[in-house]
């Protein structure tokens, strides 16, 4: 059954004619972490679909934690620009959104988050949920020319390898 996400304004609902989805790219060691995805038998950075009543950047938290079994938040791309007060809460920005079709019955609006791992969680190991992916591993920017994947997931996995906001975990050229 295709997901879509309805509009309420109060009188009506209106389908978007999209799905949302968002996904988070973590950088350690000069590596990115990637899983391999059940249905597109190809590697992809962890995510999925939003829930009600999530953030986009919850969603690649949650999507995260599901698929990696691992702790993380997601890192803003941009400066913080007023902080939160009793009204409004500043959500980290995707460093990446796109719309793809390959694969899906509904277009995908797709946001791409930074992600490190929470603080006091730096021992946790990866365990990849076999019941969302194959498996997880770590690349590095050798590793992904002959990877098994899209040709997007191949230049954001570079882009997020060089240019993650923690500088100390990015990889060298």
């Amino acid at each position: 059954m295709p997901r879509s996400i309805l509009i309420h304004d109060g009188q009506t609902s209106r389908d978007v004619g999209l799905v949302y989805i968002c996904s988070g790219y973590l950088v350690e060691h000069g590596k990115v972490l990637l899983v391999h995805h059940n249905r597109f038998d190809k590697w992809v950075p962890p995510g999925g679909h939003i829930e009600p009543g999530e953030s986009f950047a919850g969603t690649a938290v949650r999507e995260f934690k599901e698929e990696t079994g691992l702790v993380v938040e997601a890192i803003s791309s941009q400066p913080g620009i007023h902080p939160a007060d009793s009204n409004a809460t500043p959500e980290p920005v995707p460093f990446y959104v796109d719309v793809e079709r390959e694969g899906f019955a509904t277009p995908a609006l797709v946001q791409f988050f930074y992600v490190q791992r929470q603080p006091g969680s730096g021992e946790q190991v990866v365990e990849a949920q076999l019941e969302e992916v194959h498996g997880a591993a770590w690349f590095g920017m050798d590793d992904l020319d002959n990877l098994r994947t899209f040709e997007q997931v191949r230049s954001l996995a570079r882009f997020a390898l060089l240019n993650y906001p923690v500088a100390g975990e990015r990889a060298t050229v």
